[in-house]
């Protein structure tokens, strides 16, 4: 997880804290950092925004490089395609057995920090069975430095890397995943009118993100975001910021999971998130650590797809 701009604060004993309740009234008074930041205005959002653009027209050059129709509820095929300064993108696609002739509904799965595995991770690997044997198609995408395209001395936890790196990072990956809604609705397959977006963890907080900036998207599910990495608001962390994101969530409908057992400090942070939302939205909560195992959300998330999808 990336920590650019993160208040530090020492360990209380329980001794120091209560007498401090008995014996200091005056510092139960000190107000708390608020879990958010005030949003920019619109003129800087629309300066942010322009990060996130990209050639519409920027033929996709899609590759497919084999399929695997046994032991699942779909076909999966192993693609790529196209994103803007020459990166290719590869990608899971999912297709639903039994719908041929049929357009089906689709969802972007967003992975979490696993540097090597990406979309290989256990999380996105379960939920694709799950989707595609509830109708939907899938397309899992590696983020830009991760899984297929993790390289050597690249984006890393440890890594002593500055604000404009992450901020040029969230931004090629923003814009790959938007290349990724243009293969979709590039599929026969596909219905362009029903794409939805999910995504975990680190895939949480840059879901919020492209939920703000692409209109095509129906519905987005954020599963305990990990917004809290950048809370700063210099000029390059307000462009990665979810702060001035979530405000801005209003024409998809919003899904935001929340694991009880999680940080406090990113929990506060979603709830209070949460709130801005100007649009359609739902809150779910469940007594779980950061990890949340699909097939412990799968009714939930399905009825929430089938209600918005």
């Amino acid at each position: 997880m990336i920590k650019i701009s993160v208040p530090f604060a020492t360990e209380l004993s329980l001794v120091w804290f209560l007498s401090c309740l008995v014996l200091c009234p005056a510092a139960q008074a000190q107000p708390s950092s608020p879990p958010v930041e005030p949003a920019v205005d619109d003129t800087e959002f629309a300066r942010i925004l322009e990060y996130y653009q990209y050639d519409r027209d920027l033929p996709l050059d899609p590759v497919s490089y084999g399929e695997w129709p046994w032991r699942s509820p779909h076909t999966l095929y192993k693609v790529s395609y196209r994103s803007a300064r020459e990166q290719r993108v590869p990608a899971y696609l999912a297709i639903p057995k039994n719908k041929e002739g049929e357009r089906v509904p689709a969802v972007l799965l967003l992975h979490g920090w696993n540097l090597f595995w990406g979309k290989n991770e256990d999380w996105v690997q379960e939920l694709i069975p799950l989707l595609t044997a509830s109708g939907r198609a899938v397309l899992a995408p590696d983020h830009f430095l991760y899984g297929e395209r993790k390289v050597e001395g690249g984006f890393d936890s440890g890594s002593n890397r500055g604000p404009y790196y992450y901020r040029d990072w969230m931004c090629q990956t923003v814009v790959d995943l938007r290349r990724g809604i243009d293969y979709l609705a590039s599929r026969p397959e596909i219905d362009p009118q029903r794409i939805a977006i999910f995504g975990g963890s680190l895939g949480g907080w840059i879901g919020s993100i492209l939920a703000a900036v692409d209109g095509r998207i129906k519905a987005a599910g954020l599963s305990v975001p990990a917004t809290e990495s950048v809370t700063g608001q210099t000029p390059a962390e307000r462009v990665i910021n979810a702060s001035n994101f979530f405000p801005r969530i209003s024409k998809p409908s919003l899904l935001v999971i929340i694991a009880q057992r999680d940080s406090r400090e990113r929990n506060e942070r979603a709830r209070a998130l949460f709130e801005l939302v100007p649009g359609k939205k739902k809150l779910i909560e469940y007594d779980e650590e950061h990890y949340i195992p699909p097939e412990k959300i799968r009714q939930d998330l399905l009825k929430w797809l089938d209600e918005n999808l």
